[in-house]
């Protein structure tokens, strides 16, 4: 495939690292609206870069219509993932990103005819907790045909940006978005609870919005999903507690407070957190006889995890493997991405049983 790819928010926290880990193994230029940062950024890894806001469509068309793939790391999605798509559906540019906001997700996904006429691949979530969870889900169905319905249990997250925290923040909603016969459907939040072993015991996890709803039944043709995040009991009761509150108020004035309390989270977790951090990711796999099958991966933390699917995705899509139209990360490289990055490992729990 010819012509590089343009990493695009370059000098945000992921973005930062996807560039060290791209420099000298791919024809890479950088780029973002801050030309300081990342000139500075550029002339530490040698790489070509350009300054441009995406507000400027002239100047967005033309770099994105000179590469080959876009890769966006600027957050949130919501403010950037349309600008990009579209100069990239008008250029014949691939379009990749480390978004993993539900909306953005379902956005994009109204795209797809356009990009397969223009022989462009749209894919979001190329970062751990879309590619992990999709290639999760994506084996469950591969191990077991007959599912028709999935459960997705997350572990805490043991590490966090600032810029995740201020994503979550601005997601706050007196809802939680499941999927129900391949159509997104409301439920209170804090609503569903459902206990999961991510390797001490069970724990108990709560309904929340997660872009799964959106990419699994792309995967795997389940028609039914829900995606459940651990949580310790205080933090199950605030949960429920702040989208009855939103009942009543409205999400706007809850997404702004904690849009400001996250400018007191620190922007990077820590080096040694890093190290000691680890997600578990446990799918069940229902029949029709509701007999469940469980399936666990685990990961890397976050941001490492996402750094390594990254980079694998990138070049895979540069070596010319990209189908046409909306993807998701399992949709298009299989089940196995997940671990071909070196980011996860499967372990298979249990023999087909009663679900509770």
């Amino acid at each position: 495939m010819s012509g590089h790819l343009l990493l695009y928010g370059a000098n945000g926290v992921t973005g930062l690292e996807v560039a060290h880990h791209l420099a000298g193994k791919v024809d890479l230029k950088l780029a973002g609206r801050n030309p300081e940062a990342i000139r500075a950024i550029a002339e530490e890894l040698g790489v070509p870069w350009v300054a441009f806001g995406l507000d400027d469509t002239k100047a967005t068309a033309q770099h994105v219509g000179e590469a080959g793939a876009v890769l966006n790391a600027a957050g949130p999605f919501n403010e950037t993932a349309g600008h990009l798509v579209r100069a990239c559906t008008a250029n014949g540019t691939h379009y990749l990103d480390l978004g993993g906001e539900w909306p953005v997700f379902k956005q994009l996904k109204t795209h797809d005819r356009e990009a397969f006429d223009a022989n462009v691949m749209i894919l979001p979530g190329i970062g751990l907790t879309v590619a992990a969870t999709d290639c999760l889900m994506k084996r469950a169905v591969e191990l077991w045909p007959d599912t028709d319905r999935m459960c997705l249990g997350i572990s805490r997250a043991q590490v966090i940006s600032r810029g995740s925290v201020s994503t979550a923040a601005r997601l706050l909603d007196a809802d939680a978005m499941i999927c129900r016969d391949k159509k997104l459907e409301r439920v209170p939040a804090g609503s569903l609870k459902r206990p999961f072993d991510f390797g001490s015991g069970l724990s108990d996890c709560v309904a929340m919005s997660w872009a799964d709803v959106v990419t699994g039944p792309v995967s795997t043709d389940v028609a039914n999903i829900e995606v459940y995040t651990e949580m310790r009991w205080h933090e199950r009761a605030a949960y429920r507690m702040s989208g009855i509150g939103m009942r009543v108020t409205g999400e706007r004035q809850a997404r702004e407070f904690a849009d400001q309390l996250s400018m007191a989270w620190p922007r990077s977790p820590s080096p040694e957190a890093r190290e000691r951090a680890r997600f578990a990711m446990v799918v069940e796999a229902l029949d029709k006889w509701r007999r469940v099958r469980r399936l666990k991966l685990h990961t890397l933390d976050g941001y490492t995890s996402s750094v390594l699917c990254a980079g694998e995705v990138v070049r895979r899509v540069l070596g010319g493997e990209a189908p046409a139209g909306f993807q998701t990360p399992a949709s298009a490289f299989g089940a196995q991405l997940v671990v071909d990055a070196g980011a996860g490992v499967f372990e298979s729990l249990t023999p087909a049983e009663t679900a509770p």
